[in-house]
């Protein structure tokens, strides 16, 4: 009776296990997109809803060296709701460098390569608009 019990009692621990690592396992929805500009223009503009804390919007570009690169992202959400991140290629050594915590990014490309803009969101329904330029 008692082993029944036992045995009972470790399959339901087992299945709680995996009820919990099933919930707070989800990562949300990833959304990936190229950012490509028109012939003859050096910005392009993106919109877009994070409508939930867990999902990505993850946007590359591929850009050279030495090329001025300019990042804003506009929501009518407060800044502590969400931000931009940038990631540049990595370097010869294989370090990554990030630009975190901003809304807005000026600045001169070290390197040749593919370049990754994400929205970092903090909170669910994030509406925006990416703009970016390069010359």
């Amino acid at each position: 009776m008692k082993k029944r019990f036992y045995i009972l009692g470790i399959t339901g621990i087992l299945l709680a296990l995996a009820y919990v690592t099933t919930v707070f396992g989800q990562k949300g929805e990833v959304i990936e997109q190229e950012i490509r500009f028109v012939r003859g223009k050096s910005s392009a503009t993106v919109k877009g809803v994070v409508a939930d804390r867990l999902d990505s919007h993850i946007f590359y570009l591929t850009a050279q060296a030495g090329q001025t690169m300019s990042v804003t992202m506009n929501s009518a959400r407060p800044m502590r709701d969400a931000h931009l991140v940038v990631n540049f290629p990595l370097t010869d050594a294989g370090e990554n460098e990030t630009l975190s915590g901003k809304r807005k990014y000026v600045f001169t490309l070290p390197r040749s390569g593919k370049y990754e803009i994400y929205i970092e969101a903090i909170r669910d329904k994030i509406p925006y608009t990416i703009t970016v330029t390069i010359k």
